[in-house]
């Protein structure tokens, strides 16, 4: 079983984070610098960014305990984003409570200028999952659009992030706040030996990110 690094803090680099000390809440720190390297990356090689969050399931009777249904329908749906000129890049994790099979949470980082709306892009994930699953329709309710919390409360989804934007700094913290969802180490435990469950997008080895190179600037100062 991997050997997880896992924090408790309420921030990882400067980013807060969903964790409980009390509760024993904690976050996969691979998993939030994974984040943390493609929002960066985000940042640089796109003038805005559009975030938006979506969770897949399987069909109840649908027991598959690998990864190739989730494959099969990201290739499609990168594609798809990709055709449309959109740069689309991804984080994405598998978890699997006991009693369940998997699901997948994902974060899509988007071209901002060309997109603003999470509706299309649900639709055509929803199409793309039930095509990769081999079921026709596009409603099956098996793409969640994330608007609804836990507890019940509706919330938004969708943040465009404009480095232009006087609140630019709060939005992209909060951003990275909910993307931390991802990073929980609850219902990580059930994956099976040799199973991936951190999926993300390509990013070119050379690529300092802003954060990186604000640091190095301010070592350089003597900060």
């Amino acid at each position: 079983m991997k050997q997880r690094k896992l924090t408790s803090e309420d921030t990882f680099n400067d980013y807060p984070i969903m964790t409980n000390k009390e509760k024993e809440q904690f976050c996969d720190t691979d998993i939030l610098q994974e984040i943390q390297d493609q929002m960066e990356y985000a940042e640089i090689s796109k003038t805005k960014t559009f975030c938006m969050r979506l969770d897949l399931r399987l069909p109840d009777a649908l027991h598959h305990t690998d990864n190739r249904i989730f494959s099969r329908f990201q290739t499609l749906f990168m594609t798809n984003l990709s055709r449309k000129g959109l740069s689309p890049q991804y984080v994405a994790v598998r978890e699997q409570s006991r009693e369940k099979h998997q699901h997948y949470h994902e974060l899509l980082l988007l071209d901002g200028q060309k997109t603003r709306c999470i509706t299309n892009h649900l639709k055509t994930a929803e199409r793309l999952w039930n095509k990769a699953l081999g079921r026709s329709g596009e409603n099956s309710g098996l793409v969640d659009d994330c608007t609804t919390f836990r507890s019940g409360v509706k919330g938004s989804n969708g943040v465009l992030l404009d480095p232009n934007d006087p609140e630019y700094e709060a939005k992209q913290n909060d951003v990275f706040y909910r993307a931390s969802y991802l990073a929980k180490e609850n219902t990580k435990q059930n994956t099976p030996k040799g199973q991936r469950e951190l999926f993300s997008s390509r990013i070119p080895k050379d690529i300092n990110s802003p954060r990186k190179r604000n640091e190095k600037k301010q070592v350089s100062n003597g900060v």
